[in-house]
């Protein structure tokens, strides 16, 4: 379906009966006009409908009050339903910038885990230039002890980090 047959589907019916009463009010006119031939009886006859044209009168206005307020109730229903939405996309943002708090945290744990990585991997090289300790020159053999615990050290500042991420 269409924009346009949605549209036009409401009046359909309002239409259909637009005719309705106006091919009725014809016939009316027609039968009165044929079955009363003086016009001052017509005009009797007419003004005995004076009582009825009041009380339409009076559905049509009650109509139109029902209508405003029930355009008030909607009104009032989208109001709580743009609320409700705003919740919604509050609720939204905030787990957003949870989750890309998160992820920044994993990215920080991987950055360090990597670094963890190399520094093991630099560990385990002076470990076993340590034990070739026996052929080296004193002085050389305080430079890798040396570099082995500046080492260690950075190693257990990164796990000291990375204890720290996971207790945030």
């Amino acid at each position: 379906m269409n924009k346009q047959e949605t549209k036009e589907e409401p009046f359909k019916p309002l239409v259909i009966l637009g005719i309705v009463i106006f091919i009725i009010w014809i016939i009316s006119f027609i039968a009165i006009f044929f079955s009363i031939d003086n016009w001052n009886d017509r005009a009797s006859f007419g003004d005995l409908f004076g009582g009825i044209n009041a009380l339409f009168s009076g559905l049509a206005l009650a109509g139109i009050i029902y209508t405003i307020f029930l355009q008030r109730k909607e009104l009032n229903l989208q109001r709580l339903e743009l609320i409700e939405t705003r919740k919604e996309l509050h609720r939204s943002a905030e787990a957003q910038e949870k989750s890309e708090q998160a992820l920044a945290n994993q990215a920080d744990s991987l950055k360090k885990s990597s670094q963890l990585t190399a520094l093991t991997i630099l560990y385990e090289y002076y470990r076993q230039e340590v034990k070739a300790w026996d052929s080296m020159h004193t002085q050389t053999r305080n430079e890798y002890n040396n570099k082995r615990l500046e080492t260690i050290d950075k190693i257990e500042s990164i796990l000291f980090e990375i204890e720290e991420l996971k207790n945030e």
